[in-house]
């Protein structure tokens, strides 16, 4: 009887396995259905003749087109059929709608973005796009529709994984939402007024602008004058403190707010250029390696398109933005180019004095002015539709209280506006984007950028006359000079005196032309020549990457080729941090208890972010305990704010060289006067105690390149813990975040404060000899489908610095094709 029992039993477990393997097989073969096909044939109404679209042996699309209009039909299909749902969460996001999707997670950044008002910015600005444009971007978004619609297979899933598992059904693209991709670009670069918040909350902490000058460190080529008494200016005796009650409330119970969920890092890129005079072939050479946050798949789609315009074939390659038709960087048959971050300061926060007789009112230099007012609902998963008041004045949209917990900061009575350049609702960079791809020089291309308002970018470029170029166009404001503030903190909005007064022309724009040395170079530091006097930033990137770029490619005098532009971008060499440890080392207090064996590793180190080695890891570890042993105690709980806590390398050299406006390295909370050699010693030890936690405890085994691993988070499911295995992406790491093989870490990242968070997403470089010469790789792979094999691809050749060739002649890709797929016309079929 009893093993009667066990026969049943098994015979249950056997057939529940058994199903359980049927289902399991089901839905690997419905997702596997989900990968789109890359031969076949397919009608897409509107096309003007048959397209073909050849994926070469990297799933890199060639397409072959009769006109540009048919050429963004079919790169619009591509988007979708590889990255829709990444398109899909960036057109949501560009909304204020990823609560739709995600439920309360989001509703902070949905806040924030309706707030501001991208989505509503981008509906207008493509109003005011020329037609042709316009066009473009209505037969882009036929292509991306046409996917969505296409007819499919018996078991073939209309849409990826993520979609399914989410329940959600995309809308049908809107040529509109192509303008608010870009904005929502602008976003992730945009990041002043955070400085200015974190300059606010350091004014309430009683530092003055010296003090500050020290914690949050401006380029000394600027020469800005010192913060001017903000309390005083405010005309406050003081600033707000916690509990206070407001004048008014944007909702009740509003979530604490945040910019777009994902997390949005400072920008930095590598860029440059060497004319013909210095290249072993004679004809220019150009190097490009923007950075952004790590994210599966990569924020760049691969692709070559070929049309005719103008009665002449036209090809273009390189990296374009899923969401939108756009070459952002790469090249034509004549010019290359490539893009960094300038950090133009493109946002000022403007402190509005509500008036106590009339809180719907505020103070102007004119007298009181109403608040305009909208109702706005956000829909939010699982929940009850969440409804605030969008308040703007005369400088822009009023962020929440909850913003940064700016409630906890503003001087009583007042509320915090913004005014920013990508909330302009004639932006028409779409235009000048589609103009410079076309260009045939570099004054050419000069001259398309004309059109360009944000976000401002150092743009490099070259052509096959031998020119090379640099421009930064944009909308520069104007801050007079008797503006004290210069957009470093919030401006008192009352007072006209801190408003913009326009923008600067576009002849005014920082810009070279074939420079003396031959060479040009930019890293997201100040590059403009001591003569540019226009005021851009207060905030520049660090300047050890920018010095490294000068020293190998403009400075040095040498010629150089397709072999030295790639080791440039290879280069792991810190200046920083050789300069962190000799400073470090030597101000070590004597007579103490030092792990020699360290200290001696440490000296003997040659600067190399090496990989296989432990001394990136240690000085990585050591600059972080020595930010925190330095500033937490004086700054409190505003430590925890990401420019502080994620450790400043100029702020700790500045501290142990010059020894800054106080005695930062005196502990405030204890009865001992600290010097800098107790801080680095107490730093070292609590450093090396951390990584013998976290690595074992002999340290000669630790490795960088395992504490450095690259991960490029998967949104939403690297949040999930059983689906993240399967698709995040990471890799061992080599270089740091003052290298210009930049691989960025976060210190406020607790679960992972040494990995890499923020790297390049693409490398382009270009051989103006020969264009079918020119490299490139991606930071993951062609494919946002899990499924793909092509979705993590190119990850092992990006992470060790290879690269792909992307050839523009039919017969080349050709030999090795995976595939040819046609769009046609209906009228062909």
């Amino acid at each position: 009887m009893v093993s009667g029992f066990f026969r049943y039993a098994f015979r249950i477990i056997l057939g529940v396995f058994l199903v359980a393997a049927v289902l399991g097989a089901t839905l690997y073969f419905i997702l596997l259905a989900s990968l789109p096909s890359f031969d076949g044939n397919m009608t897409i109404a509107g096309m003007d003749a048959a397209t073909r679209i050849v994926r070469d042996e990297n799933a890199v699309p060639h397409v072959e087109a009769k006109t540009r209009a048919d050429a963004m039909r079919a790169l619009g299909y591509l988007h979708a059929s590889d990255r829709m749902w990444q398109m899909e969460v960036t057109r949501m996001a560009a909304q204020g709608r990823l609560s739709e999707m995600f439920g309360e997670a989001t509703k902070g950044s949905d806040i924030f973005l309706r707030t501001v008002g991208i989505g509503d910015s981008a509906r207008a600005s493509f109003d005011r796009l020329r037609l042709d444009t316009r066009e473009l971007l209505e037969a882009y978004a036929e292509g991306v529709n046409a996917w969505l619609n296409r007819e499919r297979g018996l078991i073939e899933p209309r849409l990826p994984v993520e979609f399914m598992v989410l329940g959600h059904d995309p809308e049908p693209w809107q040529a509109w939402q192509c303008v608010a991709a870009i904005k929502i670009m602008a976003v992730t670069l945009g990041h002043n007024m955070d400085d200015e918040i974190v300059r606010l909350a350091l004014i309430k902490k009683g530092f003055n602008g010296r003090q500050i000058s020290d914690i949050l460190p401006e380029s000394p080529r600027d020469n800005l004058p010192l913060l001017p008494n903000l309390g005083g200016l405010y005309g406050f005796d003081g600033v707000k403190k916690a509990g206070i009650s407001r004048p008014f409330k944007l909702a009740e119970g509003m979530p604490e707010v945040t910019e777009p969920a994902w997390p949005i890092q400072v920008q930095a890129s590598n860029n440059w250029a060497v004319s013909g005079s210095r290249t072993d072939t004679g004809m220019p050479l150009l190097a490009n390696d923007p950075h952004l946050g790590l994210t599966t798949p990569s924020p760049f789609y691969l692709a070559h398109v070929q049309f005719t315009k103008d009665g002449r074939t036209r090809n273009l390659v390189g990296g374009t933005l899923p969401g939108a038709p756009l070459f952002l960087v790469g090249r034509n048959d004549r010019v290359a180019w490539g893009l960094t971050t300038t950090n133009l300061d493109s946002q000022d926060l403007f402190l509005e004095k509500v008036d106590p007789d009339n809180p719907g009112s505020y103070r102007t230099p004119e007298g009181s002015v109403a608040f305009k007012n909208e109702e706005i609902r956000i829909r939010v998963k699982g929940e009850e539709d969440f409804v605030f008041t969008r308040r703007s004045t005369r400088h822009g949209p009023v962020l929440p209280d909850t913003y940064r917990k700016l409630g906890e900061l503003l001087p009583e009575n007042t509320v915090a506006a913004l005014s920013w350049v990508a909330l302009a609702e004639d932006d028409t960079t779409v235009d000048g984007v589609f103009d410079l791809s076309l260009s045939d020089s570099v004054i050419d291309f000069f001259e398309a950028t004309r059109s360009v308002v944000a976000p401002m970018q150092n743009i490099a470029v070259a052509d096959v006359n031998g020119n090379i170029g640099l421009i930064a166009p944009g909308r520069i404001p104007i801050r007079e000079d008797y503006n004290l503030i210069q957009g470093r903190a919030p401006a008192p909005g009352w007072i006209g005196t801190y408003d913009w007064q326009g923008f600067q022309p576009f002849n005014n724009l920082p810009r070279l032309y074939n420079p003396e040395k031959g060479a040009l170079a930019t890293a997201n530091a100040k590059w403009m020549p001591p003569q540019y006097k226009t005021f851009i930033s207060a905030d520049w990137a660090e300047h050890f990457r920018q010095a490294r770029a000068e020293e190998l490619f403009v400075d040095d005098g040498g010629k150089h080729s397709m072999k030295t532009m790639a080791e440039g971008q290879a280069d792991r060499l810190s200046r920083a941090y050789l300069q962190f440890r000799d400073e470090a080392i030597a101000q070590l207090p004597q007579g103490v208890r030092i792990n020699e064996g360290v200290t001696r590793s440490l000296m003997a180190w040659n600067g190399m972010m090496d990989g296989d080695r432990p001394e990136p890891l240690i000085l990585s570890a050591w600059h972080r305990y020595f930010n925190k042993t330095v500033f937490a105690d004086d700054l409190g709980e505003y430590f925890s704010y990401a420019p502080i806590a994620n450790g400043n390398l100029t702020r700790a050299i500045n501290i142990l060289t010059t020894g800054g406006s106080r005695n930062w390295c005196d502990r405030i909370d204890t009865s001992k006067v600290e010097t800098c050699g107790d801080a680095l010693f107490q730093s070292l030890e609590t450093a090396l105690s951390e990584l013998s936690k976290e690595y074992g405890n002999d340290w000669t085994k630790w490795r960088w390149a395992a504490a450095h691993a690259s991960i490029h988070e998967h949104r939403p499911f690297s949040k999930v813990t059983a689906l993240s295995p399967y698709f995040t992406i990471t890799r061992d790491m080599q270089g740091g975040p003052y290298t210009l093989m930049r691989a960025q870490n976060h210190y406020s990242e607790k679960s992972h404060p040494y990995a890499t968070v923020h790297a390049s997403a693409f490398r382009g470089i270009y051989d103006l000899s020969n264009m079918e010469d020119s490299l490139y790789i991606i930071s993951t792979g062609q494919s946002g489908n899990v499924m793909s094999p092509y979705y993590d691809s190119m990850v092992a050749d990006w992470a060790a610095v290879k690269y792909v060739k992307i050839p523009s002649n039919a017969e080349t890709y050709g030999k090795q094709a995976l595939g040819t797929f046609t769009l046609h016309p209906e009228q062909s079929r």
